[in-house]
């Protein structure tokens, strides 16, 4: 039994933990659900997973140092090129509020309601987590419920070959 899945994003546990990645995922590749568990295949990440103990889904580590640092930019370039620090609680610079009203909203429409497919499982005698998201429409389909949809393909291969995901 092979399903396929193109366009698939992983990341490994460290990226998905980090708050100041660039990038909410490893690499990109397909997923491959075959006799002996899952297999992805991406441009520079080859993994076979085959001890499977639990499929869940969950948010990554928000990257709120990227988030910081392009306000904090935006405020010293307002300063620069905007009131100046005389006025501090007035920004002449537009980006300025463009940033601080559009990172909230970001932070809130497309990362809260994102949870990526994690799948756990021992590898070298060590309990790793690999995660997993729909990489199609930029990401946009793991909005409207693409990894929902993996995650329950997932299970269902997990369960038929005899890996019991707890």
């Amino acid at each position: 039994m092979k399903t396929i899945h193109s366009n698939i994003w992983y990341a490994d546990e460290s990226r998905a933990k980090s708050p100041k990645k660039l990038l909410v995922y490893s690499d990109r590749g397909d997923l491959k659900y075959t006799e002996n568990g899952i297999e992805f295949n991406g441009e520079n990440t080859e993994l076979n997973i085959d001890n499977i103990s639990h499929i869940s889904l969950k948010n990554q580590q928000l990257n709120w140092v990227n988030y910081l640092v392009g306000g904090l930019a935006c405020i010293l370039l307002d300063l620069i090129l905007g009131s100046g620090i005389s006025d501090l609680t007035n920004t002449d610079w537009p980006l300025t509020k463009l940033f601080i009203f559009l990172a909230p909203i970001c932070i809130l429409l497309f990362w809260l309601p994102v949870r990526w497919v994690v799948v756990s499982y021992r590898s070298d005698g060590a309990h790793r987590k690999a995660y997993f998201s729909s990489g199609n429409a930029s990401g946009f389909a793991a909005l409207f419920g693409a990894n929902k949809k993996i995650k329950k393909e997932l299970m269902d291969a997990a369960t038929s070959i005899q890996i019991a995901p707890s």
